[in-house]
C-alpha cells in the first residue's frame, strides 16, 4: 500500500509540475535573473480616415510588469490637413499576447485632440480611445521593434478619428540582451 501511495503522490506531483510550469514560460516570466524589459521609444506614421489626413507621431512603450504583458503607451501625433495641423495626445494601457516578445495587443486609454471643430478658434476635446495592433520587439539579433495599429478615438466632434499607423521602436537600453528576452 505504501508503494502505491508514493507512486500516486509522485504522479500527482509530476502532473502538477507539467501543467503549472510549461517549458519556456516558467523560465521567461519569472525569476530575479530576468532583466526588466527595456522601455522603447519610437516614431509612427499613417493615415487618419476621419480627417482625411496624413499622421506622424512619436510614442513610448513602457513595460509595467517584468513579464512584459502590460505596457503604458503615451504618444503624440500631428495630423496634416490642407491649411491645418491637428495635434493629438493619447495615453493607453496595452495588453500584449506575447509578453516580452510582443504579439497582438489591445489597448484602451484617453485622448486629447486639438483642432478647429465648428468655430474659428482652436479647442481641445477629449475622449476615450481604443486600439488594436501587432508589435514585435525585434527580429533575429536586431532589437528594432515594429508595429502596426488601428485606433479609434471617440470625441464630441463632427467626426471620430480612425487612424492606422506603422511604427518603428528602439529600446532605450539592452541592445545586446536579445537572447534574454
Amino acid at each position: 500500500m505504501r508503494t502505491t501511495s508514493r507512486r500516486t503522490h509522485g504522479l500527482v506531483a509530476a502532473l502538477a509540475l507539467a501543467v503549472l510550469a510549461t517549458p519556456g514560460t516558467a523560465q521567461e516570466d519569472s525569476g530575479p535573473s530576468l532583466p526588466w524589459p527595456a522601455i522603447q521609444a519610437g516614431v509612427r506614421f499613417g493615415y487618419d480616415s476621419g480627417s482625411n489626413g496624413t499622421v506622424a507621431g512619436a510614442q513610448m512603450r513602457i513595460p509595467v510588469i517584468r513579464a512584459g504583458w502590460i505596457e503604458l503607451v503615451p504618444a503624440g501625433d500631428v495630423t496634416f490637413l490642407t491649411g491645418l495641423k491637428e495635434y493629438q495626445f493619447t495615453g493607453d494601457v496595452a495588453v500584449l499576447s506575447g509578453g516580452r516578445r510582443g504579439g497582438l495587443y489591445g489597448a484602451v486609454g484617453y485622448a486629447a485632440r486639438n483642432s478647429i471643430y465648428e468655430g474659428p478658434e482652436r479647442e481641445t476635446r477629449t475622449g476615450p480611445t481604443v486600439a488594436l495592433g501587432l508589435t514585435s520587439r525585434g527580429f533575429a539579433d536586431v532589437p528594432i521593434g515594429t508595429q502596426i495599429e488601428v485606433r479609434w478615438i471617440f470625441i464630441d466632434a463632427p467626426f471620430d478619428p480612425q487612424i492606422i499607423t506603422f511604427g518603428v521602436n528602439l529600446p532605450l537600453w539592452g541592445w545586446g540582451e536579445r537572447g534574454r528576452r
